[in-house]
């Protein structure tokens, strides 16, 4: 069996430690991604339900304003209807 020479037998731990520095670094990315993408879905879902309630709130409001005219014009209506007897 030949002897390595010295530079051949010291890149090999070197070696093995970049790729195991790789291999740690390459997971922290993938649970840094798998974190941003679920707090981008819950993000979103929290969004898409706070414009569901403000929708919802001035369709409600817009409502109540249509229900308080029609209320007031039959109002009106009712007292000219009277007043013409």
């Amino acid at each position: 069996m030949l002897p390595l020479p010295l530079p051949v037998v010291l890149p090999c731990p070197l070696t093995a430690a970049r790729v195991a520095g790789l291999r740690a670094t390459v997971v922290v990315l993938l649970i840094l991604l798998m974190k941003s993408n679920l707090l981008r879905v819950k993000m979103s879902l929290l969004g898409s339900l706070l414009g569901l309630l403000l929708t919802l709130a001035f369709l409600a409001g817009g409502g109540v304003l249509l229900l308080i005219g029609g209320a007031a014009g039959m109002a009106v209506q009712q007292r000219r209807s009277t007043n013409a007897a």
